[in-house]
């Protein structure tokens, strides 16, 4: 078997395989041996017929699939093992006119690691929201607290208002019509949520229990099912259970009781303190992703539809079981949103190409810094993933150890990471201010 490269170009390697014609030969016979067991020829138990008598009978052409499914294959192999070279996804194939008893040529194109210049990765100027805590947050938080551990209280006569839960059956209609996902039953809806679209909340206030009313509402322009967006609808509500909540008192009797805490003012100081580990963490997430993209865009990486394609498809397959954790299966997601996986590809791929650039950035940063994992640092770093994990650590160290591989490149990858963010000019804006998460 010979293999040469014909070019690389665009991430792509265009390899052209010549098979002799005795391995090809090797291939019909092992074809042979399957198809005879397929077929009958009168006069021969199936199995039975030899082999000159089948390709008389149906024509040797009938063993040339099965023989390219045996010969292409290890010979696509071989070859990158002769030209050295690491495919990054399924190759396509073009095949060949094949003739008998002549060597056997077909060619491939497979997607490759690009060939690029790694740009400026020092001195990136990243400026980012002053992340600050303030009274505000750890009130919104403590609210939060309240609202959590506050007593519901069934309305049977009065109407309901913004903060009150409602219970309710519903189902919506275009132009008079039903439309998929629009229909529910013993929906809790906490009013004033924003949990469904911008206007429906609002109408249910002053509702009574057992009531039916018609909600009014224009779907988003921007909205996730493209066949709702921007249009008119009616949902008829009924309403079968309405609760109020009854805030309890903030004090210190309050704090002991859903807390750790003695006092009001010890469970403020943690629920700040926690507030400030999370601005901190996600302000540091912020200067690594912001530091990553100017990284990125200070070169040009080239990268093929084959690798951008397998990215969407295991951002499909994570989203997939995102959907089954909740009991939803992808087929009932694209049915209620009116989409397909074509739309979900179309709508992620400059995504997914984001995330194939990056890659690709931090693995030629990791090469070009020459950036290595002691094996203290290695062990370190199972030892605390194994703790984390709550397991046996000798168990989970065995389970962790089979994965060293992936989990030093990973180590690799962040000290890449880290290396931008080390030699960056970081500046806070001023005027700006960086949201505090305080949920849970």
């Amino acid at each position: 078997m010979e293999a040469k490269l014909e070019k690389i170009e665009n991430s792509e390697a265009y390899i052209e395989i010549e098979v002799d014609a005795e391995k090809f030969e090797e291939g019909l016979e092992k074809a042979y041996r399957k198809v005879v067991r397929q077929v009958s020829i009168p006069g021969f138990r199936k199995g039975r017929a030899p082999r000159p008598l089948l390709e008389a009978h149906y024509g040797k052409e009938i063993l040339y699939q099965d023989a390219l499914e045996v010969i292409v294959p290890d010979a696509y192999e071989e070859a990158l093992k002769q030209l050295n070279i690491e495919a990054l996804a399924q190759p396509e194939f073009d095949i060949d006119e094949i003739e008998d008893g002549q060597p056997f040529n077909f060619k491939a194109r497979v997607a490759v690691k690009p060939e690029f210049e790694l740009g400026k990765l020092e001195g990136l100027e990243i400026s980012i929201p002053r992340f600050q805590v303030t009274d505000e947050d750890v009130d919104h938080k403590l609210e939060d607290i309240r609202s959590r551990y506050a007593e519901l209280t069934e309305k049977t006569a009065e109407p309901a208002v913004i903060g009150d839960t409602v219970e309710i059956d519903f189902e919506g209609f275009i132009d008079g019509e039903a439309f998929p996902g629009g229909q529910g039953s013993d929906y809790p809806l906490e009013l004033g949520s924003n949990t469904f679209i911008p206007g429906f909340e609002e109408q249910l206030a002053g509702i009574k229990l057992g009531e039916e009313k018609d909600v009014k509402v224009t779907f988003p322009d921007e909205y996730h099912a493209e066949d709702l967006a921007g249009k008119d609808a009616v949902f008829k509500v009924k309403v079968k259970k309405i609760e109020s909540k009854k805030l309890r008192e903030l004090d210190d009797a309050f704090v002991q009781e859903v807390s750790e805490f003695e006092t009001l003012a010890e469970l403020r100081d943690d629920i700040r303190t926690n507030l400030e580990k999370m601005s901190n963490a996600r302000k540091q997430e912020i200067i690594k992703q912001e530091a990553i993209n100017l990284a990125v865009s200070n070169c040009e990486i080239p990268v093929a539809d084959a690798v951008v394609n397998q990215q969407l498809e295991r951002m499909l397959e994570h989203f997939g079981q995102k959907m089954a954790s909740q009991g939803l299966s992808l087929e009932q997601y694209f049915q209620f949103t009116g989409s397909n996986p074509e739309a979900f590809y179309s709508e992620l791929r400059p995504e997914a190409e984001r995330i194939v650039r990056t890659n690709f950035l931090l693995e030629k940063i990791v090469e070009e810094k020459g950036f290595s994992v002691s094996d203290e640092e290695l062990n370190n770093q199972i030892e605390d993933a194994a703790k984390d994990m709550g397991a046996d650590l000798e168990t989970a160290k065995a389970t962790l150890g089979e994965l060293k591989g992936n989990i030093e490149k990973g180590m690799k990858i962040d000290k890449a990471v880290q290396y931008l963010v080390d030699n960056a000019v970081i500046s806070e804006k001023e005027e700006e201010k960086g949201e505090v998460e305080t949920g849970e």
